[in-house]
């Protein structure tokens, strides 16, 4: 296999646990789990995951590595359909780290709380123009710029 090849592989496969934590916390009401946001978070981090991300919508998003943790609140638009937010956010989250060079274990342990804010307010502001659409109509990267 190529080296291309494995890298692609490496992402996929981290890109796949990345959308399992977000779509556990999404999909699974919190209350269900009976847990806080952090209590989540704290156990996601303590099975290995590197980067815990949280969604909730009108509420904002929340993000947590083994370093630090942060908060981005909502972003304001007139929602026009929220079809494809939840997927716009997840593909600025990876779009985003792959363009800092951060799309790795290492590189998901290393963002500092700075890093992880602009990382959920770059997915937050993705995700706020596909809800001021109709239908799941995602950004080009030069709205997010």
């Amino acid at each position: 296999m190529s080296l291309k090849k494995i890298s692609l592989v490496l992402a996929l496969a981290l890109a796949m646990a990345l959308f399992a934590v977000l779509d556990l916390g999404r999909y699974l009401s919190l209350d269900y789990l009976q847990q806080s946001h952090t209590a989540f978070a704290e156990q996601a981090l303590g099975h290995g995951v590197k980067l815990v991300v949280v969604t909730g919508g009108a509420k904002g998003a929340w993000g947590w590595n083994a370093r630090t943790q942060a908060h981005v609140g909502r972003v304001a638009v007139d929602v026009v359909d929220t079809v494809g937010a939840g997927d716009t956010f997840q593909a600025a989250m990876l779009a985003w780290l792959a363009q800092h060079d951060l799309l790795s274990p290492e590189g998901l342990e290393s963002l500092a709380c700075e890093s992880l804010y602009e990382l959920l307010l770059y997915c937050a502001n993705a995700a706020a123009i596909t809800c001021s659409r109709r239908g799941a109509d995602m950004p080009r990267l030069h709205e997010l710029t």
